[in-house]
């Protein structure tokens, strides 16, 4: 989803990969758009040369002929761009990406302030659906489920972090880490990370992880509270 500037008059947008070859410019970007004309302001490429489909997935198909030459890194802004007002009283837009980074971006004309690498990234790693911040602190939730083409391209070089993470929204400094605990086991198709979006409410933030646990975080330091596993059936109001 876009974000909206009304004091600027501007929509901020976060895009995606290119699906063929060749990658342009407006790829894996945050972009911001003039709310009356749609006038393209400004374009804030994060990462260049990404065209990838699933076409490139090998688990997915044996038939990679339209998988760009390019393949990947699959590097998209799934998460909704974030216009925050830092302590000072200056606005910031932060943006959370596949490739694990989180970037502070300045408004009014694009540049990037910071960027922090809080996960490894990858086709299904990364920072997904979107973070939460209250205050002066951002949280940033992370993927990083272990991929064939993931473990290909990295191999052991960067591990991957999924969990909880913290930043300082002024600085993009990394405030405290809650690296997720695999309680997997041989539970098919489980993983200790978190996909979807987070919500963060005073004193807390409250997160869904793909082990099927809800899991509220304290927002001080990151420590678990108050964790339940979904796994499980339950009596509903009406009886079934």
């Amino acid at each position: 989803s876009p974000a909206i500037d009304p004091k600027r008059g501007r929509l901020y947008v976060g895009t995606g990969e290119n699906y063929s070859s060749p990658a342009d410019g407006n790829s894996d970007a945050i972009v911001a758009l003039d709310l009356v004309t749609g006038e393209k302001l400004w374009v804030s490429q994060q990462t260049q040369g990404d065209a990838w489909n699933t076409a490139c997935l090998s688990d997915y198909t044996d038939d990679d002929a339209n998988c760009p030459v390019e393949n990947g890194p699959d590097y998209d802004f799934g998460s909704s761009p974030m216009l925050l007002t830092l302590p000072d009283g200056d606005d910031i837009l932060l943006g959370g990406q596949k490739s694990g980074q989180a970037v502070g971006i300045d408004p009014d004309n694009g540049e990037v302030l910071w960027k922090t690498q809080v996960g490894r990234g990858g086709v299904q790693g990364g920072i997904h659906f979107g973070m939460a911040a209250e205050g002066a602190r951002a949280f940033i939730p992370i993927n990083d489920m272990v991929y064939p083409e993931d473990a290909a391209r990295y191999g052991d070089a960067r591990p991957p972090k999924p969990g909880l993470y913290a930043l300082d929204v002024a600085s993009g400094q990394l405030l405290w880490s809650a690296p997720a605990v695999d309680v997997c086991g041989d539970l098919p198709n489980c993983d200790p990370g978190i996909s979807h979006a987070i919500t963060a409410v005073p004193g807390a933030v409250i997160a869904g992880y793909l082990d099927g646990r809800l899991r509220v975080h304290d927002a001080r330091n990151g420590e678990v509270v108050w964790e339940l596993n979904t796994l499980q059936e339950f009596n509903t109001l009406s009886g079934d």
